[in-house]
């Protein structure tokens, strides 16, 4: 078992990007979102290049006491801006002062990463903003490689 390690003072760029808004959706829905999502680029014949960037953007709580979740599916393609009228396309996407970790292993032990970076967050004091970065370095049924990026607020 690999040691989960933090890093602190990460930048997170990206350049060309491609993003679906998914807003107050059911939090087991996300899946079916970016399989949609990938549909659509593989449908638009995209070119794209890096992986598929999730980022997490908070939580909803409806009136009835269900949850909902908001995500940004991005990724970065050649000649993005022919699809500003399917997309929100951004020349760059930029967050700096995050706290990184990197997670290999099984997909159904990734919450540990989640709460290593939480943990560090508590022990050294840090404020999060509620946003998290999770970008799909490789994933199979039985393994993935995830970069999680999650922003610190400077005071």
């Amino acid at each position: 078992m690999a040691k989960l390690e933090v890093l602190e003072n990460k930048k997170l760029v990206l350049k060309n990007v491609l993003k679906k808004e998914v807003r107050s959706i059911d939090m087991e829905a996300i899946d079916n979102e970016i399989q949609k999502f990938g549909n659509k680029l593989a449908l638009l014949k995209v070119q794209t290049f890096g992986p598929l960037v999730i980022k997490f953007c908070g939580i909803n709580i409806t009136e009835d006491g269900n949850m909902t979740a908001d995500y940004d599916l991005m990724i970065q393609a050649h000649d993005y801006k022919q699809y500003k009228n399917e997309f929100v396309i951004e020349d760059k996407h930029e967050c700096r002062h995050c706290a990184y970790i990197r997670f290999e292993g099984r997909p159904d032990e990734i919450n540990y990463a989640h709460s290593k970076l939480d943990l560090h967050f508590y022990e050294n004091d840090l404020e999060s903003s509620g946003v998290v970065y999770t970008i799909c370095i490789q994933e199979t049924d039985d393994y993935v490689v995830m970069d999680l990026f999650k922003p610190v607020v400077m005071l």
